[in-house]
């Protein structure tokens, strides 16, 4: 039986409203899309949902408490909860660089790591 679901394309300022056919996990036709980057976006969003991350991490011996950090990648959607609990518990010391890896793999996820956003100097 074929089933459809309707999503909002986040691949680029126009917000395109989607719709995909699908039977089950098999993904039978995506329309509504403007641009190739929301069948794109369909289709990953269907199959294996990822996310970009960006927090903030505690560092010592700089100006202020916090870091800003990024993911490398984006991770499975699934998985987030998880490390945002390990990327809550990381602690670095300044001096960091803008784009420094402060942890690699994160969850054993190769290439998923965990990068400095801005320079912090040492206190």
């Amino acid at each position: 039986m074929t089933e459809r679901t309707t999503l909002v394309c986040i691949g680029c300022p126009i917000g395109c409203p989607l719709q995909l056919e699908h039977e089950g996990t098999e993904l039978r036709e995506v329309s509504g899309a403007e641009c190739n980057r929301g069948a794109k976006y369909a289709r990953q969003e269907f199959t294996d949902p990822r996310r970009q991350l960006s927090t903030t991490v505690a560092i010592e011996g700089a100006r202020w408490a916090r870091l800003p950090v990024k993911l490398s990648t984006a991770m499975p959607k699934t998985r987030l909860h998880e490390a945002m609990r390990v990327i809550r518990e990381l602690r670095v010391a300044a001096p960091v660089a803008m784009g420094d890896v402060l942890l690699h793999d994160l969850l054993g996820l190769p290439g998923v790591n965990v990068v400095a956003s801005r320079s912090m100097p040492r206190r």
